[in-house]
């Protein structure tokens, strides 16, 4: 039997960033399952490489008996667009194979999913595949219970993966090739604007510290790994699994970098981060959203600012490079708050840090409280929600003009947007200010005086 497994091509334009290409892991760990079982499996990662795959006949030359398609909601559309191309390859006779779709979409937009789609899986997938293939699939929607011993999971399909040209190398790292691994599920905290809840659960599992460097040990003989980046929501949140996995992998002496993303309360103690820094940690992600306590609750994120700047000066102080993920535009916020969270950078100088501009996405506490209170400006087509002014932030924030990222005009604005947008024409009088006074012919400059006289003068305007 032949398996087709493939994603979904990135849309043109998107609030969300979609330029890093990376592995898809959760699609991996299927393949790898279905591999095992002795079924053939086949690859096309449109969010890769977009292509044209269906029309040209690539089901028919390949004999494709089912066809597996992750969903998610920001690239929902070439999903749709696969799933119709299919459909309509059926009802011409031209294939008449079964299509499978999996992945977060399918567990935040259910109800958008097409009838003529034969199996839709929720939640964790290798089980819900296994069945499906063998028949054993009771009803259409499936989800199974949690995998317990994720151990139990093969190595991901690497000999597939490593002959395309996915991203191997990570910002905050000095090493090449940074493979990417996955190594735990679920989240048993609440942020309001996250969905991951209604996908994997609150219920968190992982790999055993052995599994992860039995990994590691594979693709550094097989692919000549040089550094590891964990992408997951919490790497450190199991303290005995970290310690045991940098005791163990220091022991390997296995020369390896590697970076995790994280949350902050969980690296407030020293003696971890130390353990974590002699091991090769060169850099962690954090989820920080805020520099503002009251934003901070609003989040429902359950860290203080306190704890933010302990977790970066440790990690400061043991060489790990800190890369701060900051939200800004979420209901209620002002610019009050927005200071609060830039001195708060300012003063703790971190290695990175960006701001991402809120949009609500389906099925997190902050989309369901802007939809029912009808908080937001614009609604699109694949239910993602705009507040006012998110194109004020957008030329603030990214420098870009609203039209790059959603297709519609926006007209609202609030008092945050108002103070941004003046604080953006200030800059640009001090821009103008400067190219005029530092570009005057020497005889006009002798007529105001000398040159550092004009100076003074450029930075008593600009500072008003």
């Amino acid at each position: 039997m032949n398996v087709l497994f493939t994603t979904s091509a990135a849309p043109k334009i998107s609030p969300f960033f979609t330029d890093e290409k990376r592995p898809p892991l959760g699609l991996g760990s299927l393949m790898s399952v279905v591999r095992n079982e002795g079924y053939n499996v086949f690859f096309v990662d449109n969010y890769l490489q977009p292509t044209n795959f269906i029309k040209e006949g690539y089901l028919q030359k390949n004999k494709i008996d089912y066809v597996g398609i992750y969903a998610n909601t920001i690239c929902y559309r070439d999903t749709l667009k696969m799933f119709n191309e299919i459909e309509d390859l059926r009802k011409k006779g031209i294939w008449n194979g079964k299509i499978v779709v999996g992945g977060p979409h399918t567990s935040v937009a259910l109800d958008t999913i097409p009838d003529f789609v034969d199996y839709v899986v929720q939640g964790e997938g290798e089980r819900a595949i296994l069945k499906i293939l063998n028949g054993e699939a009771e009803g259409r929607i499936i989800r199974e219970e949690r995998i317990k011993d994720l151990d139990s999971l093969p190595f991901q399909p690497w000999s597939i993966f490593a002959k395309l040209p996915y991203d191997y190398s990570c910002l905050w790292m000095d090493t090449k090739p940074v493979f990417t691994m996955n190594t735990s599920r679920g989240c048993p905290f609440e942020c309001a604007f996250c969905s991951v809840d209604s996908i994997w659960g609150k219920k968190y599992t992982d790999f055993s510290a052995d599994r992860i460097i039995n990994e590691i040990e594979y693709l550094v003989k097989n692919f000549g790994a040089k550094g590891i980046y964990f992408r997951e929501d919490n790497f450190t949140l199991n303290r005995k699994r970290v310690e045991e996995f940098c005791t163990k992998l220091t022991n390997k002496k296995l020369s390896i970098k590697w970076a995790c993303e994280t949350r902050v309360d969980t690296l407030c103690d020293e003696e971890l981060v130390k353990i974590m820094s002699d091991a090769g940690c060169e850099a962690v992600y954090l989820g920080v959203e805020s520099g503002s306590q009251r934003i901070l609750d609003i989040l429902k994120k359950h860290i203080t600012v306190e704890q933010i700047e302990r977790c970066i000066t440790l990690c400061k102080k043991h060489n790990i490079r800190t890369y701060c993920s900051l939200i800004t535009g979420v209901p209620g916020e002002t610019y009050d708050d927005y200071l609060l969270t830039k001195n708060l950078m300012k003063k703790l100088k971190p290695y990175a840090y960006t701001f991402s501009i809120f949009v609500g996405i389906p099925h997190s506490e902050l989309y369901k409280k802007v939809l029912d209170q009808k908080l937001y400006e614009h609604i699109d087509d694949i239910g993602l929600l705009y507040l006012p002014g998110y194109d004020a932030k957008t030329k603030y924030f990214y420098g870009k003009d609203s039209k790059q990222f959603v297709d519609y005009e926006f007209k609202q604005r609030t008092d945050f947007d108002e103070e941004l947008l003046k604080e953006l024409d200030k800059n640009k009088v001090k821009r103008s200010l400067r190219r005029v006074v530092f570009f005057l012919p020497s005889s006009i400059l002798k007529k105001i005086g000398k040159q550092n006289e004009a100076k003074k003068l450029y930075k008593r305007i600009v500072n008003r």
